[in-house]
């Protein structure tokens, strides 16, 4: 349940959700001194699926996996530490059975093309009775929302972090996709509000990139084998821990990710980057169902794409 200063009202934004049901906020007056623009059509590169979590379960590189049973639209996600998950409120908590979440997906990353659909979402929020509001919504320099319909301001008490934990100022929220965490709403148009939390929907790309292979190499120390002693290790686990898309050939995979691809064949030492052949020092090889691994050393040169 939502509270404003004068009559208890909620929002339903684009690319919003609340806990209980909204209403439309009532517009009385303008913000001072500021013009009223159209409302916007966005697109979001983020977005959001929700549902109640009926099992959660662990998986071989260490991610967890948590079911969602809907009859209308099933689905699962993919989550680790680096996941961050909050209740409605602003709350970290621990994801567990029979929770109901929203997730929020960055749909310009590589998917597994399956149904029901497997996403990796960047944030979690279990909703709870607890008062709040999460919103995904996008802010100008006016610190006003793409829907023109919301302003936002800040004091010292509000959180701003990005998707890494970092601290950051006001103006990183600037023309990014937010998270905003709100319960209190002023009644105007546009309606006002001073969030507790927001998360600005990007990471530190040297630390994400260094966390990933930090990540990939974990999975070749719990997953490998030896053949003639060379260290074979799972491909599809290691490259999309690194970011690369993997799509089954058959008797093989493309791996690819942005410019760069890789046709790799089992039974084969022989392997091309773009145009150029290059040489496993074991040919990579089928060795539990479904799963092709290659040598060790393939690691550091995905790794440096």
């Amino acid at each position: 349940m939502k509270k404003t200063l004068s009559t208890l009202c909620a929002l339903a934004l684009l690319g919003s959700f609340a806990v209980l049901p909204d209403a439309r906020v009532q517009a009385k007056e303008n913000a001072p001194n500021e013009t009223v623009e159209k409302k916007a059509e966005v697109q979001f590169n983020y977005f959001q699926v929700s549902g109640t979590i009926s099992k959660i379960s662990k998986q071989e590189n260490g991610q967890f996996f948590a079911t969602i049973d809907s009859e209308q639209n099933p689905f699962g996600f993919y989550f680790d530490d680096e996941t961050l998950v909050f209740d409605n409120a602003g709350n970290a908590v621990e994801l567990k059975e029979g929770m109901k979440i929203t997730a929020f997906v960055d749909g310009t990353k590589p998917m597994i093309m399956i149904y029901p659909p497997q996403y990796s979402p960047d944030v979690v929020i279990v909703n709870t009775d607890n008062p709040g509001t999460v919103q995904l919504d996008k802010f100008d320099q006016k610190f006003l929302n793409a829907a023109k319909d919301l302003y936002i301001h800040f004091d010292e008490k509000t959180e701003i972090i990005n998707l890494s934990g970092k601290k950051l100022k006001k103006d990183s929220v600037i023309d990014k996709e937010v998270l905003i965490f709100y319960e209190v709403v002023l009644e105007s148009y546009p309606a006002q509000t001073g969030p507790s939390k927001v998360i600005v929907l990007e990471r530190d790309e040297n630390g994400q990139q260094a966390s990933n292979i930090e990540k990939a190499y974990k999975i070749a120390e719990q997953d490998h084998y030896y053949i003639n002693n060379v260290k074979m290790v799972p491909l599809r686990l290691i490259a999309e821990q690194l970011g690369y898309r993997v799509d089954s050939t058959g008797n093989g995979a493309v791996v690819s990710k942005g410019c760069v691809f890789y046709i790799i064949t089992r039974g084969k030492t022989s392997y091309i980057q773009n145009q150029t052949t290059k040489q496993f020092a074991k040919a990579p090889a089928l060795l539990e169902p479904r799963k092709t691994y290659v040598p060790y050393d393939f690691i550091e040169e995905l790794a440096g794409n």
